[in-house]
């Protein structure tokens, strides 16, 4: 008799901590589609397929692939995330978040927002990695998001693939407002061993790469309205800061079509200068089927090399939902370079080729999940 109660005790014991932390959710994304892409590679620019750097020429004897059929994994992810109750309207906050390649079965690919910090009435603090206030103020206005139509193919990026604008960033502490009557804010301090190495010593230049991100959201029904500035320490040209700031806004009509526009100004310092540009979109909802269109245009820079250096991106697609979390789609999407722009798709085909488009025909699925 007293070993079974032994045993009862030992048990209740290590099924306690999995019931105080059964709150703990796990969600994530997984989004899928199969593609066929091309970036028009002729192998005559440098960044081309059959480019040679180390003799400056192009190697015959490597041939470019121009187009290719594909399996893609688009941001997908998986997640942890929960909190507790600290008392006095206060609670301890904890999130981790990492990606999953879906194509090719790996987990763990990618390092996304992660962080704990303590929320309550004042809003929330928190340390960690995070996709910086600038990135996320205007994600909502995305109807392609994480797709390959996805608008960091133009917005957040200057002349090139690398949206170092539209980034998410390690050693970062964040603060984000309570909703006030619809309005939000958010601001960010990223510390300068998010762009070198952690350990010490750090030179007196390192030390002063950090970067401060702020951003602010307004919604209110229909309207939703958004800006954000941010600011990269000696990351651009001739060791200078690069500055980007952006206004965005949707409004949505009859509840079935909404109308969404970005406007956005980025400096990368140096001889280059500052481009504009701009993002249009409209999805229409006609039951559980959206259409959706959108359009992005960058200007050349300012600079004096900056010669034949825009982009436009044009996107046209349908999504059926087929439930509250799963989502069929198709789309084609078209990124046009002038002559001296590499502005590449933000999810491929990589290896954007100066003054030459590229496109892609995608079929996906994009499917949530959760525990709760």
């Amino acid at each position: 008799m007293n070993q079974k109660l032994i045993a009862i005790g030992v048990a209740a014991a290590l099924i306690t901590p999995v019931v105080v932390h059964a709150d703990v959710e796990v969600y994530g994304d997984a989004r899928v589609s199969v593609d066929y892409a091309t970036n028009n590679d002729d192998g005559t620019g440098t960044g081309s397929c059959n480019y040679d750097s180390s003799t400056s020429s192009n190697d015959p004897a490597v041939s470019c692939q121009k187009s290719k059929g594909t399996v893609s994994s688009n941001a997908s992810y998986i997640g942890f995330k929960g909190d507790e109750d600290l008392g006095n309207g206060m609670a301890a906050l904890w999130q981790l978040e990492q990606g999953v390649d879906f194509d090719s079965g790996k987990a763990f690919t990618e390092d996304r927002p992660t962080y704990v910090g303590i929320g309550g009435g004042f809003g929330s603090v928190m340390a960690g990695r995070f996709d910086t206030p600038y990135m996320s103020a205007t994600d909502k206005y995305d109807i392609f998001m994480d797709t390959k139509a996805d608008y960091n193919a133009i917005m957040g990026a200057a002349n090139s693939s690398n949206a170092i604008y539209d980034s998410r960033v390690s050693n970062t502490l964040l603060y984000a407002t309570p909703d006030m009557g619809g309005f939000m804010a958010k601001l960010a301090y990223v510390m300068s061993q998010a762009f070198s190495a952690d350990n010490l010593p750090i030179s007196k230049s390192g030390g002063k790469k950090d970067a401060y991100s702020l951003s602010g959201n307004y919604d209110n029904g229909a309207l939703s309205l958004a800006g954000a500035y941010q600011l990269v320490s000696r990351q651009g040209s001739n060791n200078d800061d690069i500055i980007g700031w952006k206004l965005g806004g949707s409004y949505t009509i009859l509840d079935t079509t909404k109308l969404a526009l970005i406007y956005e100004n980025l400096d990368m310092g140096g001889t280059t200068k500052a481009r504009d540009a701009y993002y249009f979109n409209i999805a229409h909802r006609s039951g559980n089927t959206t259409w959706k269109l959108a359009f992005a245009d960058a200007g050349k820079c300012g600079g004096s090399a900056c010669a034949k250096t825009g982009a436009m991106q044009i996107s046209a697609g349908v999504a059926q939902s087929m439930t509250m979390n799963t989502e069929l789609y198709a789309l084609y999407t078209l990124v046009s370079n002038d002559s001296g722009a590499s502005y590449g798709l933000a999810y491929g085909p990589a290896n954007a080729v100066t003054g030459k488009d590229e496109s892609v025909l995608s079929f996906g699925i994009n499917h949530k999940f959760s525990s709760r």
